[in-house]
C-alpha cells in the first residue's frame, strides 16, 4: 500500500493537486517509505507552511543536491541568515552541488597574501547574484583571483574590479593555489553579516541606443526551460499585455530563447521592439539595460543583472518566491534598485501585470514631468 499511495501523491503532486499529494505523501511515510518525506517537504513549502517543510527536510536521513538546496532556501526565505549561510558553507565544502573544479585546497575564508584562486559558480542568476563578492575577496584577503563562468557571462564578468583573469569553464587552469565556489562567498562575507550591498558592480561599456521617444521598458517573460523551476518562473507575453496599455511608454523585448517566438507576431495590442540579434552574450544585454529607463521581468537572470547594475527593475515573483526576493514587502537588500511585485497564492499573473500597468502609468507621467522641465 506505501507504493501505491507513494506513485498517487507524485502523480497528484504533477496535476498540481497539492492537497491530494499531501495526503497520499503522509500515508506513504506512515507506512514505511521514508524517500516520500522529500516531496512531503515540497508540497509543504508550496502551500506556504515553511516551517513544517523545514521540519521535514531536517528529519531526511540523507540529503541529496535538491534537498539541500530547498533546506537552504527555506532558512533564508525563513529570515534565518546564519543557519541558511552556514548550511550553504557546509554544503559546498561536502560537495553536495557537485565535485570540485580543480584538485586544490578549497579556500577556507583565510589570507591568501596574492596566492591564485580559481573562484567558479553554477547557475546564470546566481552567478551575477554572488559576483558582489569577488572584489571583497581581493580587497580583505588579497586574492589574485581567476573567474571561471559560463561562455555567455564572461565578457560581462570582465567589468568586475579586482578580477586578474574570467575565462570560460571549460578552460583549464593550471596555476592556481585554491578553488572556492562562488556561492560560498556569500556565506563569507554576506548573508550572516549583513554586507549585501556596496552599490552596482556590473557595468556596460556603452549604453545600447534605442529609438522612440518616452520612456523606454525592457521585458521578460520567461526563464530557460531547462532551469527546474522554469514553469513557475514563467510567463507569457500576451499575460504582459496590461503592460503595453499605458501611454506614454515603448516596450522592448530582452527576452533570449524559444519563449522569443511570441513575438512572430506579437498578441494583439501589444507593441514590442525585439532585441534579440543585439544582446547576444549578457555583457550586450547589460548594454541594453544600460539604455533603459526601466525593466520588468519574471525572476530570471536580467532580474539579477539589471540589479547588479543598479538599474531600476520590477520583478514579477512567484507565490513561492526564491530566497533574494523575501516573503513579503516590494523591496530586497540584495538588489536596492529592485522593487518586488508578488504572484498571489494560487493567482494569475494577469493580475500582477495590471498592477504593474498601474505603477507603471504613474512612473510615466513622472518621468515625463521631469522631463518637460529639463
Amino acid at each position: 500500500m506505501k507504493d501505491r499511495n507513494a506513485a498517487l501523491a507524485y502523480a497528484a503532486f504533477e496535476d498540481g493537486n497539492l492537497d491530494a499529494a499531501a495526503r497520499h505523501a503522509d500515508a506513504a511515510y506512515q507506512a514505511g517509505f521514508k524517500p516520500i518525506q522529500q516531496l512531503g517537504a515540497v508540497i509543504a513549502a508550496r502551500r506556504g507552511d515553511y516551517g513544517d517543510a523545514i521540519a521535514r527536510l531536517e528529519a531526511l536521513e540523507n540529503h541529496g543536491e535538491a534537498s539541500a538546496a530547498l533546506l537552504i532556501r527555506l532558512h533564508l526565505l525563513a529570515g534565518d541568515a546564519k543557519k541558511g549561510g552556514q548550511l550553504l558553507l557546509d554544503c559546498c565544502k561536502a560537495n553536495a552541488f557537485g565535485p570540485p573544479l580543480y584538485p586544490v585546497p578549497r579556500w577556507q575564508g583565510k589570507p591568501l597574501e596574492g596566492r591564485r584562486i580559481v573562484a567558479w559558480g553554477g547557475g546564470l542568476g546566481d552567478d551575477v547574484l554572488y559576483a558582489r563578492f569577488l572584489p571583497m575577496l581581493a580587497e580583505t584577503r588579497g586574492a589574485e583571483i581567476i573567474l571561471q563562468c559560463r561562455p555567455g557571462l564572461v565578457d560581462l564578468f570582465r567589468s568586475l574590479s579586482g578580477v586578474t583573469r574570467v575565462l570560460p569553464l571549460e578552460t583549464e587552469v593550471t596555476d592556481c593555489d585554491f578553488h572556492v565556489q562562488t556561492a560560498e562567498l556569500a556565506a563569507h562575507f554576506g548573508i550572516a553579516r549583513g554586507r549585501m550591498w556596496d552599490g552596482p558592480y556590473l557595468h556596460a561599456a556603452a549604453p545600447l541606443k534605442l529609438s522612440g521617444d518616452g520612456l523606454k521598458v525592457g521585458l521578460v517573460w520567461a526563464t530557460t526551460a531547462t532551469h527546474w523551476e522554469g514553469g513557475s518562473r514563467s510567463t507569457s507575453l500576451a499575460e504582459m499585455a496590461p503592460l503595453a496599455s499605458v501611454p506614454g511608454v515603448r516596450l522592448f523585448s530582452l527576452q533570449f530563447g524559444a519563449p522569443t517566438a511570441q513575438l512572430m507576431p506579437p498578441p494583439e495590442g501589444v507593441e514590442v521592439e525585439d532585441l534579440s540579434d543585439q544582446i547576444k552574450g549578457f555583457a550586450n544585454t547589460a548594454a541594453a539595460i544600460a539604455g533603459l529607463d526601466l525593466v520588468i521581468t519574471i525572476d530570471t537572470v536580467v532580474a539579477n543583472l539589471a540589479g547588479a547594475m543598479g538599474v531600476p527593475v520590477w520583478v514579477a515573483t512567484p507565490s513561492m518566491p526564491d530566497w533574494r526576493w523575501g516573503l513579503e514587502g516590494d523591496r530586497t537588500p540584495w538588489f536596492p534598485s529592485a522593487t518586488v511585485y508578488r504572484q498571489a497564492r494560487g493567482g494569475s499573473w494577469r493580475e500582477l501585470f495590471a498592477a504593474m500597468a498601474s505603477d507603471l502609468a504613474g512612473f510615466a507621467q513622472e518621468a515625463g514631468k521631469k522631463s518637460a522641465s529639463r
